[in-house]
């Protein structure tokens, strides 16, 4: 019996929704009770959140997200630290996470080398067969232990901002409107892969050959360049003859930290996933480029069709799952076993927000259906803005991220009969949508390159 973690105890955000499922040998996932993730709120109001990859076992994830949670919250940032302060208590929870991890098993450590040790003795007698198979065994067990880890995302809001680490492969996304009222994904984390430049060029200067690395696309026993735990990888990488060569452990726990970002009426909603949700979608749909979008729109679209806010989470992943299964079984794959899937949803002002003083969810939630209105202006295969009938266009905040990647992308959904995200207007096919266009950019555009002398003659 697994006891119960004490992360399950912490003040639930109520505006954050969440849901696992686990892929197990036999390929028919299950809802999983045993979530790695937690999302929680202060007495100061701040708020954490965390999402947990396990890789090659459970236990060491368990102990790494407890103890994350436990080096953030047992002494949480107060009002006077400054945005650098806070990032360093990030970076820092990090650093310690992993040292606990390595006291956690130094126990294990030592009896690997102890063992290691007396098999090298035993090879030189004839008729020790069956003890160094017991101890050959009992290897096999350790490393097992000793392999696993977890990839890990940590958000935290503080002071109505906005910070963010990782190592690996889980990742965050921001969906909030830019000027123009369109919805936007931006992802606030760097991918810790062999597809990441910046870490294959961290693995060159310790002298791995990364091209063998990128063909091969593991690193001794993940394909993640970053995480907390696998001491095998780590302290005993020598055992691997891909990365044997490098001058230091080339499988690292330290985190980037991404933020302060401000948190204004243009951020609709926080994502936390895990590696294996988004991969599902790249699997199917192909083009990873898009994967950050396709995310987006399926979340969106689960936002306009469930009247319980709770169970947005567990939708979109029953979605992503049953496309991947059908996907799998229609190609003749074999989805890998032991997966588990997690995604987080942290809602700022996409929905209303639900009461502090009232439970009901699902009853808030349809209280407020006609009130909650989809981002009003989608963007058309020929770029062209459109209005959708009957939309009242939000305000969106000026402030801008510090640093955005190519996920910048439009997330908006087709154009249909409604701009809500609940549809309650029954359907009328003479009903008539009002066409829009916004030559506002244009403009503003001209007026500035005739101020400055750049004008195109063509152009009156």
């Amino acid at each position: 019996m697994i006891a119960r973690p004490w992360t399950d105890d912490l003040p639930k955000c109520r505006n954050t929704c969440v849901a696992s499922y686990f892929s197990p040998v036999d390929g028919n996932p299950s809802s999983n009770d045993d979530y790695f993730c937690f999302y929680c709120h202060t007495e100061d109001n701040s708020c954490l959140y965390g999402v947990f990859e396990p890789h090659n076992g459970l236990d060491a994830a368990r102990f790494i997200m407890q103890r994350m949670a436990a080096e953030i919250l047992f002494a949480p940032p107060s009002n006077s630290n400054t945005d650098e302060e806070i990032r360093e208590k990030l970076r820092n929870a990090f650093v310690s996470v992993e040292k606990a991890y390595i006291e956690n098993y130094d126990g294990m450590i030592a009896e690997r080398t102890s063992l290691q040790y007396k098999l090298q003795i035993l090879k030189g007698h004839t008729h020790a067969t069956q003890m160094s198979d017991n101890i050959l065994y009992r290897l096999k067990e350790i490393d097992q232990h000793l392999s696993g880890g977890a990839t890990v995302v940590i958000a935290l809001i503080h002071n109505n901002k906005l910070y963010v680490a990782n190592v690996g492969e889980t990742r965050a996304l921001l969906c909030r409107t830019d000027d123009n009222s369109v919805l936007r994904v931006v992802q606030l984390t760097v991918d810790h892969s062999l597809n990441n430049e910046d870490e294959l060029l961290r693995l060159s200067q310790l002298g791995l050959d990364v091209n063998k690395l990128r063909n091969a696309q593991y690193l001794g026993n993940q394909t993640g360049t970053r995480c907390l735990g696998n001491y095998l990888v780590k302290g005993l990488y020598k055992a691997f003859p891909s990365i044997s060569a490098a001058s230091s452990e080339p499988v690292v726990a330290a985190p980037e930290i991404h933020g302060p970002i401000a948190l204004d009426e243009s951020c609709r909603f926080l994502v936390l996933v895990s590696a294996g949700v988004y991969k599902r979608i790249q699997e199917v749909r192909g083009n990873s480029e898009q994967t950050n979008k396709q995310l987006s729109q399926i979340i969106v679209e689960n936002f306009r069709k469930q009247t319980d806010f709770k169970k947005v989470s567990q939708s979109v992943l029953e979605e992503i799952e049953n496309e991947f299964l059908t996907y799998c079984l229609k190609n003749s794959l074999t989805p890998k076993p032991n997966t588990h899937v997690t995604l987080l949803i942290r809602n700022f002002n996409f929905l209303p927000p639900i009461p502090q003083n009232d439970t009901n969810t699902n009853t808030v939630q349809k209280q407020n259906n006609q009130s909650v209105r989809f981002n009003p202006i989608v963007q058309s295969k020929s770029n062209t803005l459109l209005n959708e009938m009957d939309s009242e266009p939000y305000s969106s905040g000026s402030n801008d991220l510090e640093r955005t990647n190519d996920s910048n992308i439009d997330t908006n959904r087709s154009i249909e009969s409604s701009s809500d995200i609940y549809p309650s207007r029954p359907y009328d096919k003479d009903r008539r949508i009002k066409g829009y266009v916004d030559f506002s950019c244009y403009y503003e555009n001209v007026e500035k390159a005739r101020k400055n002398g750049t004008l195109p003659s063509f152009i009156k």
